[in-house]
């Protein structure tokens, strides 16, 4: 059938070719033209009524079409299972299909506003955006796709995808959860004790862990002296999360033996993830970073993300020194293999970063290879220690900035980090990005960040300083080293300080390392030099002071003025110094920084100030802890931390009283 005037144009091409032939026959013979040219014009005039008939066929037929698309396009429009809302930035609606109106039970027309119905959609990441987003609003969900029409409108696409969403939180309620359990002080625990009070005291636990785990509907298996398995499923572990905190910490910790050591646990909890074999490795590393952030808490992992509870038994100090000497050792093998050597703290440098540096530098000088130590920035301990080191010509160019640290470092260099294990405080980013071979000297509890590709790890939590460490390191490193005065005074330097002069986080191992300090020379005068604080900072200090208020019994927040230089070193003083005060049991100092806010908390160790300062992305020890806030302010920052600490005294009001009434019971 004919589609357009193009074929009556080649009709009538075909038709003006006949014509000249025609015409040239007329010249031969005039009566067979005339008779052809009859035929012709009869031809034409047919082709034209045909032409014209067809083409009258066609414009009905389209016509037809195109009514019948418009209804049917109508119709599977309003009839879409989708609703189809057209709003403005305000939420203003311009249009909507009926589709819409059905789900709603109050009737909503053109003009008014979406937010009437729906308050909680997220209209500022829809309007005149081009995404995808889900909302709840009561016990309905929605899938959103929004598209932007016009300079002020946007069109949505609105699924109701309740019973997708219901029948995946059903399934994720049910969803496997592994769960490693270890009693990660058991030769502590029943150290001294006759075989029967060891039988006790197991017994005890072994019956606490069964009636917990079918409290949760849950299988437990031991499979070791001192290690379970638990298998629950993951409504039970939202149990644990949101109701009672993993209660099951306090209510071991509550049985104690003839030695009077408490038993503490460590769990690691992983699920959501796709294979069991996955499930396992997740569960066992969640128990490898509860024990190392010094046990008595869980390490829950769901789909990746880790969350921590409990952890409010101090570390235990571990009596055996077979982990230092083979450090020691590998360290040795190490730094014989090193092109180069870099050693390197936290950034906003103390003087137990920097006594530990010193001291690793003492090792790889013995070893008659170079080294050099970088600081982030001067600071008061750099300043002080840089001006005794002018003393010692060996030591004059130890100090290096970042950038003379990153143009040293290659594929065969060293890196040291001491006093911290996470990559974001180094005092060197780009040099820690740039190294290959990495070693990690610390005692803060194992934060869930961690500097990767390490070649060793010696993680202490248990002991008071990384000077402590590295002192225990230099005694197995070579008995024929020897410290100089300078050297010894700042690994005790940095011990004093992280002990507040051995009133916390001290041990019998602590004593040891500061006796074999004292004896290859530490000065206590130059020490106390060292610790010596000019007249403006304690005004500076008085100020914050001023700036203290008590939220809760036990409980004192100070804000640092922002006109005050060294913020960071005269924050921690101060919150020592509140500490010092009768009745208060946790202090927060908080302070500006360049792009941020920081925070410095100290305990006398009831309270876990590493828990409170995890929450607020820091990290550190129970009793010493701190963290740096960036995009936030002063008053941002308080308001959060007050939150923090309210719940966390809440939290632990409930255990203890939990605690005390089950004491009660058992008697």
């Amino acid at each position: 059938m004919p589609q357009g005037p193009s074929f009556w144009f080649d009709t009538r091409i075909y038709l003006a070719v006949t014509a000249a032939f025609l015409l040239i026959i007329a010249y031969y013979n005039p009566y067979t033209a005339i008779i052809g040219a009859v035929m012709l014009y009869a031809l034409y005039l047919y082709g034209r009524e045909r032409y014209s008939a067809r083409q009258k066929e066609v414009d009905s037929y389209l016509e037809t079409v195109g009514r019948c698309v418009d209804t049917v396009a109508t119709q599977a429009f309003e009839k879409l299972p989708l609703a189809v809302v057209v709003i403005n930035a305000q939420g203003v609606i311009y249009w909507r299909n009926n589709l819409l109106t059905q789900w709603l039970t109050d009737p909503l027309e053109v003009g008014q506003s979406l937010l009437k119905v729906w308050a909680n959609l997220p209209l500022d990441k829809i309007a005149g955006k081009d995404g995808q987003t889900k909302f709840e609003t009561g016990q309905y969900h929605y899938e959103i796709i929004h598209r932007k029409v016009e300079e002020s409108l946007t069109v949505l696409y609105i699924s109701d995808v309740t019973g997708v969403e219901t029948d995946r939180a059903a399934s994720c309620r049910v969803q496997t959860v592994l769960a490693y359990i270890q009693i990660d002080n058991y030769d502590d625990v029943l150290t001294g004790l006759t075989e029967s009070q060891r039988t006790t005291i197991l017994g005890e636990v072994n019956r606490m862990l069964a009636e917990w785990i079918t409290e949760l509907d849950g299988h437990l298996k031991k499979y070791s002296e001192d290690t379970y398995i638990a298998v629950l499923n993951r409504c039970a572990l939202e149990r644990l999360m949101t109701g009672d905190k993993f209660e099951i910490l306090d209510r071991i910790r509550g049985i104690q033996g003839g030695n009077k050591i408490p038993v503490t646990l460590s769990i690691g909890a992983a699920t959501g993830e796709n294979s069991v074999a996955e499930l396992g490795q997740r569960a066992q590393a969640g128990l490898d970073l509860a024990l190392s952030r010094g046990g008595d808490q869980a390490a829950v992992n769901i789909s990746g993300k880790v969350q921590f509870f409990g952890g409010k038994a101090k570390a235990v100090e571990k009596n055996t020194r077979v982990k230092a000497r083979i450090v020691a050792q590998a360290i040795r093998e190490l730094i014989e293999q090193a092109g180069s050597i870099v050693v390197m703290g936290h950034t906003g440098e103390d003087f137990d970063s920097l006594g530990a540096a010193l001291g690793v530098a003492k090792m790889v000088r013995h070893m008659g290879k170079q080294v050099h130590i970088v600081v982030s920035q001067p600071g008061v301990a750099v300043d002080k220690l840089s001006e005794l080191l002018l003393d010692y010509e060996e030591y004059r160019d130890v100090f290096i900035s970042p950038m003379q640290a990153a143009i040293l470092v290659n594929a065969k260099t060293l890196v040291f980090v001491v006093d911290t294990h996470r990559p974001e405080l180094v005092a060197a980013p780009d040099v820690l990005a740039g190294a290959e071979r990495t070693v990690i000297i610390d005692h803060h509890r194992r934060a869930e960040t961690i500097i990767g590709n390490t070649l060793l790890i010696y993680l202490e939590p248990s002991a008071s300083s990384a000077s402590e460490l590295v002192t225990e390191l230099l005694g197995y490193f070579d008995e024929k080293i020897e410290l100089n005065r300078l050297e010894a005074s700042a690994l005790y330097a940095g011990i004093v300080v992280d002990t507040k002069n051995f009133a916390v986080q001290t041990g019998v191992r602590t004593f040891e390392a500061a006796s074999y300090l004292r004896r290859a020379g530490a000065d206590p005068t130059l020490v106390r030099h060292l610790f010596r604080i000019d007249f403006q900072t304690i005004r500076n200090q008085a100020a914050i002071i001023r700036n203290t208020e008590m939220p809760h019994d036990g409980v004192v927040i100070a804000v640092c003025p922002e006109a005050v230089k060294n913020a960071q070193v005269t924050a921690a003083q101060t919150a020592d110094m509140l500490l010092s005060i009768e009745g208060v049991r946790v202090s927060f100092v908080i302070f500006n920084f360049e792009d941020g806010i920081g925070i410095s908390a100290r305990s006398h160790g009831d309270i876990n100030v590493q828990v409170i300062m995890e929450k607020l992305g820091g990290g550190g020890h129970q009793s010493v802890a701190g963290t740096k806030v960036k995009d936030s302010s002063v008053d941002e920052v308080k308001a959060k931390l007050i939150e923090i600490v309210d719940s966390y005294i809440k939290e632990s009001g409930t255990n203890e009283s939990n605690t005390a009434a089950r004491s009660e019971k058992t008697r």
